[in-house]
């Protein structure tokens, strides 16, 4: 195999950072090589940013010394840290070769805790080299993250706005209104987000309001990306939620303005409750998982990089707790599941509505189906919208478990309190 990649262990001592020894399976051009005893060094530089090390990296007789990626955001649940970036540049640690591949971006996919680590990191050599590089350090299975759910999907952790109590400008973790966006125009989006206590189950759900601004409609929006507000007319592209797993910004509650996501449900299940004063208004829900790379919804042009859409513009006006099922559509079988944006709006139509418009939404599930319900995984019909679908236990975090965890739990689109 020409031009294979290496990595050479070596004892490390670190105070700072978490050393990892195990297998690299290396992946040139289809081509693979398993190098045991390989070494990668994480560290946590603070605000969840994370430093990930390839040691004493080489390719036959180039010796590129460490490979370092820096300020990788990061997001920790129950113990694991996942982290996952695309396009990111690199440091060379041998001069020379860093300024003879000083271009050279790569990809990191990682998923850790104190004792083991999952990670893929992707090289694009292919303009220097010829070669595409794929190296997987230690074992899939380390972690159980087959059937992924959102973070904070019911919407109970609202993280450093927890004390500012339900009047008061608020975003639930890992979520994102106009008080967190990006654009020109922030100052004039004004508060869109709150925390309520009328919750389908468990004590909290977000509420979503609408308003106007200089007689101008502006939508209540929340997604798991970011907004952009950077226009005065509503039907602006300008004005927009968008992910990019290349960004390193971190939220209030330094945590990334995207969602990590490599996985492909069916559909996606919520409950809302929904008010206007304009008859015919209704509200919006879409969902898209992607590759990674930049995608902004509404899109102002075609995007390539989507491997599944769920939409939904007509949420109709309902004084009780709704259940809605959305189902995805798959576009590209040969794209990798990186992200996922998902955006509930106030209306389907920018500016559309009275500017009263009011969305509660609560219990957000990715539903997945015809999965192994050999591991305490909890089978029901939900008659609500005749999916026959097997269901597992989940924690406030999206966290997978086979049995009732002390605290909340989130099944069958409930919460569920053990005490």
């Amino acid at each position: 195999m020409k031009k294979i990649l290496t990595l050479i262990a070596f004892v490390v001592s670190s105070l700072s950072a978490m050393a990892y020894t195990d297998n690299l399976v290396i992946d040139v051009d289809g081509e693979k090589l398993e190098v045991p005893n390989s070494v990668v060094l994480i560290e946590n530089t603070g605000e969840n940013l994370y430093k990930f090390v390839m040691k004493d990296f080489q390719m036959e007789a180039i010796r590129m010394g460490d490979v370092t990626v820096e300020n990788v955001p990061g997001v920790t649940v129950n113990g694991i840290t996942r982290i996952n970036v695309i396009q990111i540049p690199v440091h060379i640690g041998n001069s020379m070769w860093a300024s003879l591949l000083s271009d050279v971006t790569v990809n990191v996919s990682a998923t850790f805790n104190e004792e083991k680590l999952y990670a893929v990191v992707e090289i694009d050599l292919r303009e220097q080299l010829e070669q595409m590089v794929i190296g997987m350090f230690g074992q899939e299975d380390y972690f159980d993250m087959s059937y992924p759910q959102l973070l904070n999907s019911g919407f109970e952790d609202w993280g450093v706005d927890a004390e500012n109590g339900a009047d008061k400008v608020s975003e639930p973790r890992y979520w994102h209104s106009f008080s967190s966006a990006s654009g020109s125009l922030v100052a004039l989006a004004g508060d869109h987000c709150f925390i309520s206590t009328d919750a389908h189950s468990g004590k909290y759900s977000a509420c979503i309001k609408a308003s106007q601004i200089f007689g101008i409609v502006a939508n209540g929006t929340l997604t798991t990306g970011r907004l952009n507000a950077d226009a005065l007319s509503a039907a602006d592209t300008k004005n927009h939620s968008e992910l990019d797993l290349s960004k390193t910004e971190l939220d209030r509650n330094n945590n990334p303005f995207y969602q990590i996501f490599n996985a492909r449900p069916d559909s996606i299940a919520f409950w809302v409750k929904y008010s206007t004063g304009k008859e015919g208004t209704l509200a919006n829900v879409s969902a898209y998982i992607t590759d990674g790379t930049y995608y902004q919804a509404p899109e102002e042009k075609t995007y390539e990089n989507k491997v599944a859409v769920a939409e939904n513009p007509n949420i109709a006006p309902c004084t009780e707790w709704t259940r809605i099922s959305v189902p995805f559509t798959y576009l590209n079988e040969e794209l990798k599941s990186r992200g996922i944006l998902v955006t509930f709006s106030t209306s389907a139509t920018p500016g559309g509505g009275a500017g009263d418009e009011v969305l509660l939404v609560d219990d957000v599930e990715l539903i997945y189906k015809g999965r192994d319900d050999s591991a305490g995984i909890i089978a029901f019909d939900s008659s609500s919208d005749k999916e026959n679908t097997s269901h597992v236990i989940y924690d406030l975090q999206g966290c997978r478990h086979n049995t009732l965890q002390p605290g909340i739990n989130i099944v069958n689109g409930k919460k569920i309190i053990v005490k």
